[in-house]
């Protein structure tokens, strides 16, 4: 019984894509059963070919690895997915963690390495190289502090009557009163009262920094 993990591996330089193939494959545990040059090729050959984990580039042409990501969760979501890029854009990590995949790793980790933490994302581990996990972190430190500093926005808005809240949510994305009036079924004097009180109760002395703390303290 062949108890190895089936892997395809999508990337378009062939030179990383035909020597990770090569060297994975000399792992135990491993076995590599396809290799594709953009995310359309990946996509039909997961279509055809039983394949247990897809290690893909983010930077591809066709199909990129973040929308071939999406679309192999979608369409076969018992086959994990793990980002193996140069890490150039730092988005590309938010954008990965989105689709649902089980890692992202660095191309400068070595293939031994690398043949474990595939192995660890096929068991349901969620793997990262130190740059990426490093910028997780920040990312993560930075969101708890900018809700600790708008601790008491936070706290203000989660304390708003329904009808308020109504008018809040509306608020932050830049809609008129009569709009707001509109979709809430309030008169647009009652809306005018509220956007005031709203703004009264926040601190915010206008429209525009009501946004703004709504957005950095993660509420907008």
């Amino acid at each position: 019984m062949n108890n190895k993990i089936r892997i395809l591996i999508a990337d378009d330089d062939p030179i990383i894509r035909e020597g990770l193939a090569e060297l994975l494959s000399l792992q135990a545990g491993i076995e590599v059963v396809a290799t594709a040059a953009n995310g359309s090729e990946a996509l039909n050959i997961i279509n055809s070919t039983p394949i247990d984990l897809a290690l893909l580039d983010v930077d591809m042409p066709v199909i990129d690895g973040i929308e071939t990501a999406r679309r192999i969760g979608r369409g076969y979501p018992h086959t994990t997915i793990v980002m193996l890029t140069a890490f150039e854009h730092e988005e590309s990590l938010g954008q990965s963690i989105a689709t649902g995949v089980k890692g992202f790793l660095t191309k400068d980790i070595p293939v031994p390495q690398l043949a474990e933490l595939l192995k660890r994302a096929h068991a349901g581990e969620t793997v990262m190289s130190p740059k990426p996990l490093s910028v997780l972190t920040s990312s993560y430190r930075q969101t708890h502090l900018d809700q600790e500093k708008y601790r008491d926005f936070i706290d203000v808005i989660n304390a708003l009557p329904e009808r308020k809240r109504e008018v809040f949510d509306l608020l932050i994305q830049a809609k008129t009163n009569r709009t707001i009036a509109k979709e809430v079924y309030l008169s647009e004097g009652t809306v005018r009262v509220y956007v005031s009180d709203i703004l009264e109760q926040t601190g915010c002395a206008s429209r525009a920094e009501l946004v703004a703390k709504a957005f950095k303290s993660g509420i907008g």
